[in-house]
C-alpha cells in the first residue's frame, strides 16, 4: 500500500492549450504566406511567356524595357513553375507536420 493515493487524472498527451494556439497562428501565417508565393510564382510563370504577344496583339504601348525583360523572364517559366510547385508542396507539409504535432498522442 502506498501512502500517496493514485492520481485518477490522466498525463497530458499534447502540448498546453498556450502553445497550441501560438503553433496554430504561426502555422496560418506561415501557410497563408507560402499559398500567396506558390499563386504568384505560378502567375509569373504563366504571364511572361503571353505578355509581349498579348500586348502586340491589343497594340498596347509598352516600353522597349519592359519587351526586353519580359522575353528574358519568359524563358524561365519552367523556375517560376518549380518554384511554385516547391512554394506549395511546402505549404501542404507545414499543415501535415503541424496537424501530426498538435494531435493527442496515445503512448501507451
Amino acid at each position: 500500500m502506498s501512502a500517496f493515493p493514485a492520481s485518477s487524472r490522466p498525463a497530458r498527451q499534447g502540448p498546453s492549450t498556450a502553445s497550441a494556439v501560438v503553433i496554430g497562428v504561426v502555422t496560418t501565417i506561415s501557410v497563408f504566406t507560402l499559398i500567396m508565393a506558390g499563386i504568384t510564382l505560378l502567375g509569373l510563370a504563366i504571364a511572361f511567356p503571353i505578355a509581349v504577344p498579348v500586348a502586340e496583339a491589343y497594340h498596347l504601348p509598352v516600353a522597349a524595357a519592359d519587351v526586353a525583360i519580359a522575353e528574358r523572364f519568359a524563358g524561365l517559366w519552367w523556375a517560376f513553375l518549380a518554384l511554385a510547385v516547391v512554394a506549395f508542396s511546402a505549404a501542404a507539409l507545414v499543415t501535415v507536420k503541424v496537424a501530426d504535432i498538435l494531435s493527442p498522442r496515445s503512448d501507451a
